[in-house]
């Protein structure tokens, strides 16, 4: 259900062709586009190799001293330490962009784009998180399923707010409206996300499948992905902070690729949980409810 058309690579999410700086421009003058422009770095306008960038930090100490000096002359060279390619999957770029805040992208011998950690907010971006953590949702529910008395826990869970209400019979209640419907799923499917993170974190097995070591471990990373999940659904930022210094609030790229390595981590141990008990991973629809 879930292949390689759903990745994406550097190739969706980088700016193509970025706009070039002259070479002989000031310092003052570039620093202020690059300000202007709300852009990190930038290339230099050059017909040959070597093929030179700059970055507005760097321009920002340079102007202190020299705002006349032309610009070339403080930039530095596009090499392979900051260059990738495009075909280069999100996971490693995750990765690659929490070493350093920007890279270019290079294809048949020219700088072709530039990618850098904003572009981590882009609409592909939300498109393959919410993929990936539909898909982790999903076979969640199944281990659930199969391996947790998930309606006792969500039973003695009362409703904020909804008297003697629990929250299985809130499930209950979802799953019968759509008795009437052309398709009805299993109970289980019509959990939140919030409910089934509950039943999760009270059943060992789930806990021991998914490789943590205690309930309180899996509760920490679900709730960072619902967090997550519940931004890219909102088409919110995945990530706020451009730097990489843990705030109070907000998520930077560093936690977004801890966040994005345990929706992967778990992902592989549900997908082999599922081929050894040769688990349907398909959701399955149910016959209507009967009066």
């Amino acid at each position: 259900m879930f292949g390689h058309q759903e990745q994406v690579t550097v190739r969706e999410l980088m700016t193509r062709n970025p706009d070039a700086a002259g070479a002989g421009a000031s310092v003052a003058d570039v620093h202020d586009w690059l300000v202007e422009n709300g852009y990190t770095a930038a290339p230099l306008r050059r017909e040959d190799p070597p093929y030179l960038y700059v970055t507005r930090d760097d321009l920002a100490v340079v102007r202190e001293e020299s705002p006349d000096d032309r610009v070339y002359e403080h930039a530095d060279r596009i090499d392979l330490s900051n260059l990738l390619s495009p075909d280069l999957g999100f996971e490693d770029l995750v990765v690659e962009l929490e070493a350093e805040p920007f890279y270019f992208v290079g294809w048949h011998g020219r700088v072709a784009g530039i990618v850098t950690r904003s572009d981590l907010n882009k609409p592909a971006a939300h498109a393959f998180l919410y993929t990936r953590i539909g898909e982790l949702e999903m076979r969640l529910r199944d281990l659930v399923d199969a391996e947790a008395n998930w309606q006792g826990t969500l039973s003695m869970l009362q409703r904020e707010g909804a008297g003697k209400t629990s929250e299985y019979d809130a499930v209950i209640e979802e799953f019968e409206s759509y008795a009437d419907a052309d398709l009805q799923l299993r109970e289980i499917d019509y959990t939140t996300f919030w409910q089934l993170q509950q039943a999760a974190v009270e059943c060992d097995a789930v806990v021991d499948c998914l490789g943590y070591d205690d309930g309180e471990a899996v509760a920490d990373a679900l709730t960072d992905v619902r967090d997550l999940r519940n931004q890219v659904a909102h088409y919110g930022n995945v990530v706020h902070h451009m730097g990489t210094e843990l705030l109070d609030s907000g998520r930077n790229v560093h936690e977004l690729e801890e966040t994005y390595a345990e929706i992967a981590g778990m992902l592989d141990a549900l997908t082999a949980w599922a081929a050894d008990e040769g688990v349907d991973t398909t959701r399955r629809a149910h016959a209507p409810v009967e009066d």
